[in-house]
């Protein structure tokens, strides 16, 4: 009877070294995360579009991250972003979408989120929360040579609205109540929802990486274009800004310049990733970005050439 106890002793004991020795190797690991974006899949001046894309996947497929984000601009219609899932379903990582100003106008959120769910929602990857957000609820970019910042309609302000309201409760924020939150999606085409007391997702603290399409701060001289179209515009940008810090962010994984670029503004960190699609005057060469998040919160970035045709 002492025997089997004693075994049964040791056994719980190797148990909880395996598991203790498990937490710590993930609380140590560096999470790598492949960016994606600016894909233009059915975009005029775009012919290579798919395969340029087909090419990126099997590069970054190669590299083995732990996840792949999407940052925008995925397709230019329906037809064409079925087309660029088609392709993005053979990443063998977890594939994560946020909407560009190709994908979400003024008007039209509704049919993003039928085909993709959410535009604006967390995630985890190995103990790092992401917070993916909607830029084009925070200004109107439907007209690109508009020299001053356009209204947005009603509609679409009151979504802003509810976005920024969603990012100032999350857990972390100090605007944030005291409960936890789910967020995740429980159906193509239906309205994200919200779980609480979770005792299984502990998101509170720790590093918090944003994600969205359009900057919200320029580099320097970039863009050259002084256009608003570039960037998120007052009164906005503050705004989001203000929920992004008060969430502990330092780093920003966005798109939109076709340009791979690294800048600090704001107490911010922009990682800017090119096109795979499409170059414009100022960009750099096609391909995608990947990033190497520390277990301090640092994102080491790297820009991969696809080698593709412009």
């Amino acid at each position: 009877m002492r025997g089997m106890l004693w075994r049964t002793k040791v056994a719980l004991l190797n148990l909880i070294f395996v598991f203790l020795l498990v937490f710590a190797v993930r609380a140590n690991a560096q999470v790598v995360i492949a960016q994606i974006s600016d894909t233009h899949l059915g975009e005029a001046h775009s012919p290579h579009a798919f395969d340029n894309l087909r090419r990126a996947v099997d590069m970054v497929n190669a590299r083995h991250p732990d996840a792949v984000i999407v940052s925008g601009d995925i397709g230019e219609n329906y037809d064409q972003w079925l087309l660029a899932r088609g392709i993005l379903k053979w990443l063998h990582a977890p594939v994560y979408y946020a909407p560009g100003n190709h994908d979400v106008h003024t008007n039209d959120v509704a049919r993003y989120r039928e085909v993709f769910g959410p535009d604006y929602y967390r995630f985890q990857v190995k103990g790092v929360t992401f917070v993916v957000i909607d830029s084009q609820l925070l200004g109107n970019f439907d007209n690109f040579d508009a020299r001053s910042p356009q209204p947005l309609p009603v509609a679409t302000q009151a979504e802003g609205e509810k976005m920024l309201a969603w990012l100032g409760e999350q857990p972390g924020s100090r605007t944030a109540d005291n409960r936890r939150r789910h967020w995740w999606s429980v159906g193509r085409g239906r309205e994200p929802q919200r779980f609480q007391d979770d005792d299984n997702d502990d998101r509170r603290g720790g590093i918090v990486i944003g994600i969205q399409h359009i900057p919200a701060a320029r580099g320097d001289n970039m863009p050259p274009d002084p256009k608003p179209y570039w960037v998120i515009n007052e009164p906005y940008r503050s705004r989001e800004l203000n929920l992004l810090h008060r969430l502990g962010v330092r780093h920003m994984l966005v798109g939109h310049w076709h340009v791979g670029n690294i800048f600090e503004r704001d107490g911010i960190t922009w990682h800017v990733a090119p096109s795979t699609s499409r170059l414009l005057p100022w960009s750099s060469p096609l391909g995608f970005a990947m990033h190497t998040i520390s277990p301090n919160g640092d994102v080491k970035t790297e820009f991969v050439s696809i080698n593709a045709e412009p």
